[in-house]
């Protein structure tokens, strides 16, 4: 089962519908992130885990899944199966050549100035959040202090030209707004509890007053993307995560069941599978029509497993079961009313962004 996943995730497929114009002024738009699963004691030789409790990778064994999202078609680029003790930072995929035009999102974990560089070498563009701590300065080489100088600054958005690193020096975009304030005080909160946990002392009071903004890096040049778009392709970054979710809560690649680690390790191999061929038929059924929910698309598909096993080697029988479960989704599988537009909404119209 562990092989025929590994060579599962090498077939990409991805939908032809375009999800947004924003997205096609890119070769591709991958967003890049992980999740871990805690694997049973016996898998600690081959996948090491982070010690700690079961659940999350916290346990003596973990697998941690290097996972690529295409953004434009939906596609799972790469998969990369490695050791729940792996850094995100420290992560093969941190260091593969782009294609020149295209876009990687990533969060605080991968964050490096050396990698960011080498995309630019590439002709490829990064978008990513500020690390703390991380050196700014002007075009000009100036350093800036950078929160002083952030409310200097006019307007909803600031958008200036920067060097990053204290080294590196690589000149990008800086993209930094105020949040509101019941925001910023629940991730001061959220901060002061990682922090304590971690190190057993309070943050910093600048680390504090950081909390105040959302600051983002860019590549990209303006005359290719605004503000308000920058934002809304980094929120896009929560598909990535809203597939770990439907993975561990309704697929339930994360839970460790049967009588043995042999049959737990199966199960495990055979949930991810069974995930992958569902977020396949996501993809061709449904990408792109923003008016169907992607976790109901996955409910309809379960009822039709029994039938898609059975006729998956039998192509003119398959074909009908597709095309059955293509039309279930057409009529039902709709997104329910929301106060607040969605991502899809939101990518293909900036203006519907209330705040950041």
């Amino acid at each position: 089962m562990e092989g025929l996943f590994r060579k599962a995730v090498q077939v990409v497929v991805g939908s032809d519908k375009a999800l947004a114009a924003i997205l096609e002024r890119f070769a591709n738009v991958t967003l890049l992130d992980s999740s871990t699963l805690t694997l049973p004691d016996s898998m600690q030789e081959q996948f090491p885990g982070c010690g700690g409790g079961r659940g999350g990778g916290g346990g003596v064994a973990g697998m941690k899944l290097q996972t690529e999202l295409d953004l434009r078609s939906g596609a799972l680029a790469h998969i990369e199966v490695e050791s729940a003790r792996s850094p995100d930072g420290a992560t093969a995929r941190q260091y593969i050549t782009r294609p020149a035009g295209s876009l990687r999102i990533t969060d605080l974990g991968y964050f490096n100035v050396a990698v960011f560089a080498a995309l630019v070498m590439a002709k490829a563009h990064f978008l990513s959040r500020l690390q703390f701590g991380t050196a700014v300065r002007r075009r000009c080489g100036e350093a800036v202090e950078l929160l002083p100088w952030l409310a200097q600054q006019l307007g909803p958005f600031v958008d200036r030209p920067i060097l990053l690193g204290a080294r590196e020096r690589l000149a990008c975009r800086l993209i930094a707004w105020r949040v509101p304030p019941e925001q910023a005080n629940r991730r001061r909160q959220k901060l002061r509890q990682e922090i304590l946990q971690k190190r057993g002392h309070e943050p910093c009071a600048e680390r504090l007053a950081w909390c105040d903004w959302t600051i983002l890096i860019t590549s990209v040049p303006a005359e290719l993307l605004t503000p308000q778009e920058a934002v809304v392709l980094y929120r896009a970054r929560w598909q990535v995560e809203l597939l770990f979710k439907r993975w561990k809560s309704k697929d339930r690649v994360a839970l460790l069941s049967g009588a043995t680690e042999v049959r737990q390790m199966v199960r495990v191999w055979s949930r991810l599978l069974a995930a992958l061929v569902q977020h396949w038929l996501v993809v061709a059924s449904a990408w792109g029509d923003p008016t169907k929910s992607l976790s109901k698309v996955c409910e309809a598909i379960r009822p039709f497993a029994a039938r898609l096993a059975a006729t998956v080697d039998r192509l003119l029988e398959l074909k009908p079961v597709l095309a059955a479960l293509c039309q279930t989704i057409a009529k039902t599988c709709c997104r329910n009313k929301r106060a607040k537009p969605g991502t899809f909404e939101l990518l293909n119209d900036v203006r519907l962004l209330d705040y950041c």
